[in-house]
């Protein structure tokens, strides 16, 4: 095994948290119509160094690849989801949202399906599935692999760098904005508590929070993260975080346009980070 990089340090410590309660997960909404058209990026060599991309619903994510590949230039994405051997067609998708539920009184994790819609989730049956999915992003030659979801898991097994988003997320945010006030926007009203929690034991500024789903109507979305972002800047907070991998470029410009205050996107500052680790993974 390579030396241990600074990154290598992220991925300890997230796996050091496995004792930590689980808290909620955002991944990603479905693609607003501008976005499912963005013409597709170059193609990059087969022999290019891969990032493995695991999202806990289920994959490809048209929805990320707009955003993601302008910022891993020479780099080959490997899609997999924790989800992607589950069915949500017909009889059988009463029952699997039952077995994925969470359990009552339990943050939900929230995801998205192949087809655009969201699903809420829990730790219990995910956990399995997510070591399955970044297996086989290992298989596919992925140097390192970024978990989609901005919520805490347990310990996940894997041979190459196991990157979580919420610690690259929060670490930067917290470089970041120094003791000024933040807002922190996330999907789900069930969601709103334990994420200002989450921050403001971070955080040493006041810590408020919003909610805006990125799943919903694609005619009504950005108006609902623009309603969100002045709340936040109407009580205060001097920069705005879009907790959520669901949360788009689109959906920040939308932030900005309402607010001008800065608006740090969580899918961004995640992807920058694993770019650097497959860099560094040669």
């Amino acid at each position: 095994m390579a030396p241990a990089s600074p990154a290598d340090a992220v991925v300890s410590a997230s796996r050091a948290d496995a004792n930590v309660s689980a808290s909620p997960a955002n991944v990603d909404a479905p693609p607003i119509p501008a976005d499912a058209d963005a013409p597709a990026g170059p193609r990059t060599p087969a022999g290019a160094p891969a990032l493995g991309l695991v999202t806990i619903g289920q994959a490809p994510r048209a929805d990320l690849r707009p955003d993601a590949e302008p910022l891993l230039p020479g780099v080959r994405l490997v899609e997999h989801g924790a989800l992607d051997a589950d069915r949500f067609d017909g009889d059988a998708e009463a029952a699997t949202r039952r077995l994925l539920a969470p359990e009552d009184g339990e943050a939900p994790l929230i995801s998205r399906l192949r087809d655009g819609r969201s699903v809420l989730l829990g730790h219990g049956a995910l956990v399995p599935r997510i070591e399955d999915a970044v297996g086989r992003a290992e298989r596919d030659g992925a140097a390192a692999t970024l978990l989609l979801c901005t919520g805490r898991f347990p310990a996940v097994r894997s041979r190459r760098p196991l990157l979580f988003a919420e610690p690259l997320v929060q670490q930067a945010v917290a470089a970041t904005v120094g003791t000024d006030p933040v807002g922190i926007v996330c999907p789900h009203p069930d969601q709103a508590e334990d994420v200002s929690r989450r921050w403001a034991q971070l955080l040493p500024g006041r810590v408020q929070a919003a909610t805006a789903d990125p799943y919903g109507p694609a005619e009504r979305v950005l108006d609902d993260i623009a309603a969100a972002a002045r709340t936040l800047a109407d009580r205060g907070s001097s920069w705005l975080v879009l907790d959520c991998i669901g949360y788009t470029e689109r959906m920040r410009a939308a932030a900005l346009r309402a607010v001008g205050r800065p608006v740090l996107l969580a899918r961004a500052i995640a992807v920058r980070m694993a770019a650097e680790v497959v860099a560094a993974s040669g």
